[in-house]
């Protein structure tokens, strides 16, 4: 494509009103393509004579940058695709995430994002193009909301801060439903129905709130029985150790006497190792726990299903109605905010009850 040489454009009368036409280079094209835009009345009050018109467009163009060579060169830029875009992404950022984000965002890019914009130019993947995708997804009816909202942030990570700034996107609203979580009562329960390694680690569970990764990523050599502390420095997923989920996961966390006494004897002579592993030396899979272990105890129980999750509510619960500090709950569950443990915590209906008792009566 040959330098491009300055243009003054030119002014036209179309009816009543002076336009200026000129030429712009597009990206990925060879040829120019010619644009008309209004500049001015040519009749009545405030008319323009040919002359200001002209220089009306002048300034225009001197805004629009069209003489600049940055314009020329942004046209020699072959277009790049959303498609592009997210393998460089995949490649470069993916790497970076945890594996449990890893395998979502690539579920949701290969069976939701590449189909409907992998092929479309990324500027062209705008704001309306995004909410008019997103309310079609809503109408079908077809997806979880939640779903939604997931597919809506792994878009926006592909696309940028840069990209996606200023942008407006309403999403379905969730209907927050109370999590599942274990009282006190049932736990104790579940604890003598378990068996083996279950029981102490369901007891561990409940006594500080940790993570069902965190828990299965446990070693031995994370065990303080002196001060009655447990280091949490990682963390199982589907098998392989990693990092805990956020940096507030790297934590020390107090622990009752008798649950440290069933760790110690559940490890008896052994030296070192997992705390907790299947019956071939694997880590822990959180959904074998669920489904083999915790919910056959909970339907012989006559109890209502829940998971390994609902003991790091329950501990959150526990932790607030007995009155411990929320910072310290924060720093015990590994928290980033007190704003999150709030979300985990739940009031009983004995516990409600007490504290009206407890507040007394204002009635004359």
């Amino acid at each position: 494509m040959r330098s491009r040489s300055g243009q003054a454009g030119y002014v036209v009368r179309k009816g009543d009103v002076w336009h200026g036409r000129f030429y712009v280079d597009v990206q990925g094209k060879e040829e120019r393509s010619r644009k008309s835009v209004p500049i001015g009345s040519a009749v009545g009050e405030g008319r323009l004579t040919k002359s200001e018109a002209r220089n009306k467009l002048q300034e225009y163009l001197q805004k629009l940058g069209v003489n600049k060579p940055f314009h020329l060169q942004q046209s020699l830029q072959p277009v790049q695709t959303f498609g592009e875009v997210v393998k460089w992404w995949e490649e470069n950022k993916l790497p970076f995430h945890k594996p449990s984000s890893r395998n979502s965002s690539k579920y949701i890019i290969q069976k939701h994002l590449r189909p409907i914009f992998g092929e479309l130019p990324v500027d062209q993947v705008d704001e309306k193009r995004v909410q008019e995708w997103i309310s079609g997804l809503h109408k079908a009816d077809e997806l979880a909301k939640k779903t939604i909202h997931n597919l809506w942030k792994v878009l926006r990570l592909v696309l940028g801060k840069r990209h996606v700034s200023g942008w407006d996107i309403k999403l379905p609203p969730i209907v927050q439903k109370e999590q599942r979580y274990f009282t006190p009562e049932e736990m104790e329960k579940i604890i003598d129905a378990a068996k083996g390694q279950y029981k102490p680690l369901f007891a561990l569970q409940f006594a500080t709130g940790m993570r069902f990764g965190e828990v299965a990523g446990l070693h031995i050599d994370d065990l303080d029985f002196d001060n009655s502390i447990v280091h949490i420095r990682r963390s199982v997923y589907h098998h392989e150790e990693t990092t805990p989920k956020t940096e507030a996961g790297y934590r020390n966390v107090d622990v009752h006497p008798d649950v440290m006494a069933m760790l110690k004897k559940h490890i008896g002579n052994r030296q070192s190792g997992r705390l907790f592993e299947s019956r071939n030396g694997t880590p822990l899979v959180v959904g074998n726990v669920n489904r083999y272990v915790l919910k056959p105890i909970l339907r012989n129980l006559g109890l209502p299903i829940g998971t390994t999750h609902a003991f790091r509510h329950g501990a959150v619960s526990r932790f607030q109605e007995a009155g411990v500090h929320g910072d310290l709950i924060k720093k015990w569950v590994g928290h980033t905010s007190l704003r999150m443990t709030s979300r985990y915590t739940h009031f009983s209906m004995k516990h409600r009850k007490d504290e009206v008792k407890r507040l007394g009566s204002i009635a004359c």
